[in-house]
């Protein structure tokens, strides 16, 4: 391994998107978002790749999610003279529960973010009791409904204009 690469979660590369310390904030906050069931089956956030989900899938909120998990850092130290990360678990809940009093917006992406990967994850999915697989080609049976439901729009007529042919363009 070369000076200046990083190693996480098994990849080897010089483009981690969160320093060491953004990390450890990242894990905490994703634990207080979705803490691991009692029973132990249900996992935590910080246990499911929501980082690779968010690189993959929102990579432009990643300079946005920098600057809060920094921004709690700061307050951190500023506060306690200590990282985010090493504050007891009931300064760390006053801390982010205060920034989010201040700015009811902080955060929110990471906790949608945490939330959409969460039960897109495997392990998730089977301790819900649903098969850990995509729905096609094998599909998901869908209840038949009652189609007469449809009944009043369909008496209803169009309701729409047809769009001009091309050839009259």
């Amino acid at each position: 391994m070369r000076a200046g690469q990083v190693v996480r979660e098994g990849v080897v590369g010089t483009d981690a998107p969160l320093t060491a310390a953004q990390r450890r904030t990242f894990d905490i906050l994703l634990d207080m978002i979705i803490p691991a069931s009692a029973d132990g089956r249900m996992p935590s956030g910080a246990e499911v790749d929501v980082l690779g989900y968010v690189r993959a899938h929102e990579a432009a909120s990643l300079p946005a999610l920098r600057r809060e998990l920094d921004a709690l850092d700061d307050r951190a130290r500023e506060r306690w003279g200590q990282a985010f990360a090493a504050l007891p678990a009931g300064d760390q809940r006053a801390l982010v529960d205060s920034a989010r009093a201040a700015d009811p917006r902080f955060l929110r992406g990471l906790a949608l973010h945490a939330v959409t990967s969460y039960y897109q994850h495997d392990r998730v999915l089977e301790a819900l009791g649903m098969e850990a697989r995509p729905p096609f080609p094998k599909g998901y049976e869908v209840p038949p409904g009652d189609l007469s439901l449809l009944d009043p729009v369909r008496e209803r007529g169009a309701i729409y204009r047809d769009a001009p042919s091309s050839s009259k363009r």
